[in-house]
C-alpha cells in the first residue's frame, strides 16, 4: 500500500536528504526536442530533488521523473539551475505534491516548523532574490494562499501587493524585506496586504535578517499579524476624542480642549519663556440674529465665523469655540504688536463675512479682547483678563479690539 500524502499542515517545508537515487528524467528541452536521461539525484525532499542533467533547461519547465527499478513517477518543474556539475548542470526540481512514494522515504516536519505552524501570526522566509522559501499556516490564514501557492513565488511579483496607508506600492524601493537585506537592520511597519480573494487586510509586519554561519545576510523572515482590531480601536478612540474635545456645530475644538491647551501653553511659557497670545471673540448683537432670522441662520453664522477664523490665522494658531457666540484663539510665538494686527485682521474679515438668507445676507461683527500670557498667570486668570478686555470693546460700541 502506497504512503498517503501528509495533511496540509505538513506541506510547508521538508528536510532535504543528501542521497543518490537513480532516476529517469524526461521532457521537452528549450529547442523543442524530447529527451530522456538516466541520472542520479544529489539530494531529495518531500517536494522535490536536486538532479544533474547534461543539457540546459529553463526555469518553470515541466519535467517527468521515474525512479529506476520502480513504477513510481512524479511530474515536477525546474525551479532553478543550481550550477555546473560533473554530469552537466545541477537543477532544483519542485513537485506540487508529496513525492514520498517516489523516494520511498517518510519525511517528518521539524520541531521548529511545527511550532511556527501553531502561531497565529503569519511567517514566511525569502532568499536574497525575495523568493519565498517557507510559508506557515498563519500566513495561509491571513493571506488566503496555501504553501504550495506561495513557496517559489517572488513576494513582489503581483502576489501580496503590499501598500502603505496612502495606497503607495511598497514592493519596489520601499520594500521592508529589501531594506532589511540591504543593511541588516530589523524593521516594523503598518501596511496593507492583498488577500487572495482581493480585499485589503491591515497588517503589522516585523522583518528580521536571516544570516549564514559567517554572518552574511542570506535572506529575511517576515512576521505579520492582522491589525484590523487595532485599527478599529484607534478609530473608536479618535471618535471618542472628537466627542470629548470637538464642538459638534462648528467642528472646532471645544472649551474643555482649549482649557487644556492654555494650561500647556502656560507651562511652556514658564519653562522656556515662549510667548503666547490669547484672543477672545464675542459676536455683537448675536441674539438679534437668532430672534430675527431663526436659529438655523444663527447656526450658519457661527459656522461661517468659525471658518473665517480658521482661514484667517496662521497654521500654528489654535481656534476653538469657547461657548455660545464666543471663540477663543491661542497663538504661539507672537508679540504684542503681531497679536493686535492678527486680531484686527480677524475683526475685519468677520465683518465682511455673511450668510445668505432669503433675498439678503446676514452678517455680524465681533468684539475682541487681546492679551499676552505672563509668568504670573493661571489658565483662569489669563482667560478672565481676555474676557474683561473683550467687554471693554463691547462697552465701546463693539466691532473693535482692546488689548492689555
Amino acid at each position: 500500500m502506497g504512503i498517503q500524502p501528509q495533511p496540509a499542515i505538513a506541506l510547508r517545508r521538508s528536510d532535504r536528504v543528501s542521497i543518490a537515487f537513480a532516476v529517469e528524467a524526461s521532457g521537452i528541452d528549450p529547442v523543442g526536442k524530447h529527451f530522456c536521461e538516466t541520472t542520479k539525484t544529489a539530494a531529495v525532499s518531500r517536494y522535490g530533488c536536486c538532479v544533474a542533467l547534461p543539457r540546459l533547461l529553463r526555469p518553470e519547465q515541466e519535467i517527468y521523473l521515474r525512479r529506476v527499478g520502480t513504477n513510481e513517477r512524479a511530474v515536477g518543474r525546474v525551479v532553478s539551475q543550481m550550477g555546473p556539475h560533473a554530469n552537466g548542470f545541477l537543477y532544483g526540481v519542485g513537485m506540487p505534491k508529496s513525492c514520498e512514494d517516489l523516494w520511498g522515504i517518510r519525511f517528518s516536519s521539524s520541531l521548529y516548523e511545527k511550532l511556527l505552524d501553531t502561531m497565529h501570526d503569519g511567517v514566511y522566509f525569502v532568499n536574497r532574490e525575495r523568493k519565498i522559501t517557507y510559508w506557515n499556516a498563519g500566513a495561509e490564514r491571513l493571506a488566503g494562499y496555501g504553501a504550495l501557492e506561495a513557496i517559489g513565488k517572488h513576494c513582489f511579483n503581483n502576489f501580496l501587493g503590499h501598500v502603505d496607508e496612502a495606497g503607495q506600492p511598497l514592493c519596489g524601493s520601499e520594500c521592508p524585506l529589501s531594506k532589511v537585506m540591504a543593511d541588516g537592520q530589523p524593521r516594523e511597519a503598518e501596511i496593507y496586504l492583498r488577500h487572495k480573494s482581493g480585499h485589503r487586510v491591515p497588517i503589522n509586519v516585523r522583518v528580521l535578517p536571516m544570516r549564514d554561519s559567517a554572518g552574511a545576510v542570506v535572506g529575511a523572515v517576515e512576521v505579520f499579524s492582522d491589525s484590523t482590531a487595532k485599527k478599529r480601536a484607534e478609530k473608536r478612540a479618535n471618535e471618542l476624542e472628537n466627542l470629548a474635545f470637538r464642538d459638534s456645530l462648528t467642528n472646532l475644538p471645544n472649551r474643555r480642549y482649549l482649557e487644556l491647551k492654555v494650561a500647556h501653553a502656560l507651562q511652556d511659557h514658564e519653562q522656556f519663556s515662549r510667548e503666547y497670545g490669547l484672543l477672545l471673540f464675542d459676536l455683537d448683537r448675536f441674539k438679534q440674529v437668532n430672534d430675527t432670522h431663526g436659529h438655523d441662520v444663527g447656526d450658519a453664522t457661527l459656522r461661517a465665523v468659525a471658518e473665517t477664523l480658521v482661514q484667517s490665522l496662521r497654521t500654528p494658531d489654535l481656534v476653538g469655540r469657547w461657548g455660545g457666540e464666543e471663540f477663543l484663539v491661542l497663538m504661539p510665538d507672537v508679540s504684542a504688536i503681531a497679536l493686535g494686527d492678527l486680531a484686527e485682521r480677524c475683526r475685519v474679515l468677520i465683518a465682511q463675512s455673511s450668510v445668505a438668507h432669503d433675498t439678503f445676507r446676514v452678517s455680524v461683527t465681533a468684539s475682541i479682547g487681546a492679551t499676552l500670557l505672563s509668568h504670573t498667570d493661571s489658565a483662569q486668570t489669563a482667560v478672565r483678563r481676555a474676557d474683561e478686555l473683550m467687554y471693554q470693546s463691547k462697552r465701546s460700541g463693539g466691532d473693535r479690539t482692546t488689548a492689555g
